[in-house]
């Protein structure tokens, strides 16, 4: 069952799902919630022309090829991080987020965002039940340009929603996963 806007804003208030800070009712839609951009990127150049990076996924460490190959930046109030076309940034979300173990939850794009060819996650929506169990944790969002124009990222605006989705039964297992407590800190 996904849960509509009165079933997140009750899950909130009894703290079965927490979402730090809490949002607005201006972030909530009928079934999902929004997200907002923190001041954070991890920002990948091109590599310079006539070299190539290659990586073997099978054995890739991605958060050690984002501290290799990417730049931290971190932006003031005020500021917007450009995104050319074809370009790649990792960047976390503004809250921070804690499942309990019976709901899962999807992050996904905007079509605001979407129609100008920003995606905000690869192959990569699902937020796992349990999530935050050992500490609320931001989202880490995956932002693609595929579209022609460049376009201008700013921290506070909203750049996902996430849905939720309760689980028929409980998890047989833990959640064991190497993203569980990413921070930006």
């Amino acid at each position: 069952m996904i849960y509509s806007d009165s079933d997140i804003i009750e899950a909130l208030q009894s703290s079965a799902l927490v979402i730090e800070p809490n949002p607005s009712r201006t972030m909530f839609s009928t079934s999902s919630v929004d997200l907002r951009l923190d001041n954070g990127f991890t920002v990948f150049d091109a590599p310079p022309a006539g070299s190539e990076i290659l990586i073997r996924v099978d054995q890739a460490d991605p958060e050690a090829i984002a501290r290799r190959y990417g730049r931290e930046v971190r932006l003031e109030l005020g500021q917007s991080l450009p995104v050319r076309p074809d370009a790649f940034v990792l960047a976390y979300t503004q809250e921070r987020i804690t499942l309990p173990r019976d709901v899962a939850a999807r992050v996904e794009g905007k079509s605001s965002l979407a129609r100008l060819g920003i995606s905000i996650h690869q192959t990569a929506p699902t937020v796992q039940a349990g999530w935050g169990q050992n500490g609320s944790a931001p989202l880490r969002l995956e932002i693609s340009n595929v579209g022609p124009f460049v376009c201008h990222l700013t921290p506070g605006m909203q750049i996902c929603q996430l849905i939720f989705e309760e689980l028929r039964t409980r998890p047989g297992q833990e959640l064991n996963s190497r993203f569980q407590n990413q921070s930006p800190d």
